[in-house]
């Protein structure tokens, strides 16, 4: 079961709900089987960051109807936003990739991007983060068994090395390097110790990116993120800002480097969980 992040309602409003019992009322955000607000109903009072993918442990639609008893990831069709906050759909669990952003009191369907592609909510989110469409998902990859190693660099990493094959066959992005080592930074740094990888996305290093090419950074980014456990994912960096494992609820954070290069916005950093975690 995913994760819950408290949202927070004024006494009159979360009183008025009881979280999930299949019925749809004051304070709550629901999602539904079928289009326009139709079929089986799963009622929320809080932020959720994975939906579960089996039963038992996954959220469920309650309600009578069409789809009683699924799991509502990758199955809903239409929400009602029934808090006082808006409320925002992503097509990855800890709130990342496509998403849709529902006003409080809205109903609408779940775009096409996100109709039965739907992985967590977010209570009280603007949609302010990116949302590029990531088009059709990148197949998931094979699980990074390699072991917690530091080398020095441009070596890579065993761990790095099978997610830089990963990225290249599953993905198509082949510009992806350890990089030589940084005399500036710290002899544990991921790069330094190759446990680190620089995705050029734009057509050199130091230009920005086309809106092509941003959501091509975004989908690599996105892919990076979803499957973060099985490829031992530390954190990834694009467009100036980070998702970090450590701090997967909080979704996409504003990452302080500056510039092109230091902002990320030329290239996807991908650092690997590694010895130092530097």
């Amino acid at each position: 079961m995913g994760a819950l992040v408290s949202a927070s309602f004024g006494a009159g409003v979360a009183n008025a709900a009881t979280d999930r019992n299949g019925t749809c009322e004051s304070g709550e955000f629901c999602l539904y089987y079928n289009s326009d607000e139709a079929g089986s109903v799963s009622d929320f009072a809080e932020s959720v960051a994975d939906y579960g993918d089996d039963q038992p442990g996954c959220y469920e639609f309650k309600g009578e109807g069409n789809g009683k008893g699924l799991c509502v990831k990758n199955n809903a069709a239409s929400v009602w936003n029934r808090t006082s906050k808006s409320v925002t759909v992503f097509y990855n669990s800890n709130y990342g990739g496509a998403k849709q952003t529902f006003a409080a009191g809205a109903k609408g369907n779940l775009k096409a991007e996100l109709k039965n592609e739907n992985a967590s909510h977010r209570i009280g989110d603007a949609g302010g983060d990116p949302d590029p469409s990531p088009g059709a998902p990148y197949p998931a990859p094979a699980t990074n068994n390699e072991p917690s190693q530091a080398v020095r660099a441009p070596q890579a990493s065993k761990r790095t090395a099978f997610v830089r094959g990963q990225i290249s066959s599953l993905t198509g992005e082949r510009q992806c390097y350890v990089g030589d080592y940084r005399p500036g930074e710290p002899s544990t740094s991921n790069h330094n110790t190759g446990n680190a990888l620089d995705c050029t996305i734009s057509d050199a290093i130091g230009r920005y990116p086309t809106p092509a090419q941003k959501a091509q950074g975004w989908k690599l980014a996105y892919w990076l993120q979803k499957y973060a456990v099985k490829l031992d994912v530390r954190y990834v960096i694009w467009q100036g800002k980070i998702w970090s494992v450590a701090r997967a609820s909080e979704g996409w954070r504003n990452y302080s480097g500056s510039g092109v290069t230091g902002g990320h916005y030329d290239h996807v950093h991908v650092s690997i969980q590694n010895p130092y975690g530097d």
